[in-house]
C-alpha cells in the first residue's frame, strides 16, 4: 500500500480469524455462542479496515456493529429466552444452495483472476474526516436523512411490537 504498512501475513491472519468466526456464527448450536462469535467477526472486519488504512471506517465498524448492533442482538436473544437451536444443521435447500454457492465463488474467482487489477491499488483514496463529513452533510444529505427516517420507523415498530406482547401477559 502506498504510504501504508500493509502486511500480507497480517491480512491472512485477520482473514482466517473472520472466516473462523463466521463459521462459528453458523455452526454453534448455542445461540449465545453464535452471537459472541458474530461480535468477534465484526472485530476482525474492523481490524481488516484498520490494516487497509481506513481508520475512520474501522472506528465506525466498532461503534456501530460491535457496540450497538451486537448489544441489541444479545438483548433480543436474552429477552426471548431462546438458548438452543433445535433445528437441523442442514436443510433440504442445502443440496441446491451448496453447488450454487461454489459455482458463484468459482465465477467470481475466475473474473478477478482474469482481469488486470494490478494497477488498481497504486493510489489509495482515504478521505479525511472533514472531507467525508462535508460530502455526507452537503451532497448526500437527502439519503442520510432518509436512512435516519427508516431507522426511526424501525424503532417505532419495535416499540409497538414490544408493547403488544407486553399487554398480552
Amino acid at each position: 500500500m502506498p504510504g501504508g504498512d500493509f502486511h500480507p501475513f497480517f491480512f491472512v491472519v485477520i482473514a482466517a480469524w473472520i472466516l473462523v468466526c463466521g463459521l462459528g456464527v453458523v455452526l454453534f448450536r448455542n445461540i449465545i455462542y453464535s452471537a459472541v462469535s458474530m461480535v468477534f467477526c465484526f472485530l476482525g472486519v474492523a481490524f481488516a479496515y484498520a490494516l487497509l488504512n481506513a481508520e475512520l471506517v474501522a472506528i465506525v465498524q466498532i461503534l456501530i456493529y460491535v457496540g450497538a448492533t451486537s448489544v441489541v442482538i444479545l438483548f433480543a436473544i436474552m429477552l426471548t429466552e431462546v438458548q438452543q437451536s433445535y433445528g437441523q444443521l442442514f436443510h433440504r435447500q442445502a443440496i441446491f444452495a451448496a453447488p450454487l454457492a461454489v459455482a458463484a465463488a468459482v465465477v467470481m474467482t475466475v473474473m478477478v483472476v482474469s482481469t488486470e487489477l494490478v494497477d488498481v491499488g497504486d493510489t489509495s483514496l482515504n478521505l479525511s474526516v472533514h472531507a467525508l463529513s462535508s460530502l455526507l452533510f452537503n451532497r448526500y444529505v437527502f439519503p442520510f436523512e432518509l436512512v435516519s427516517l427508516v431507522l426511526l420507523a424501525a424503532m417505532i415498530g419495535a416499540i409497538v411490537l414490544a408493547r403488544r406482547q407486553g399487554e398480552k401477559r
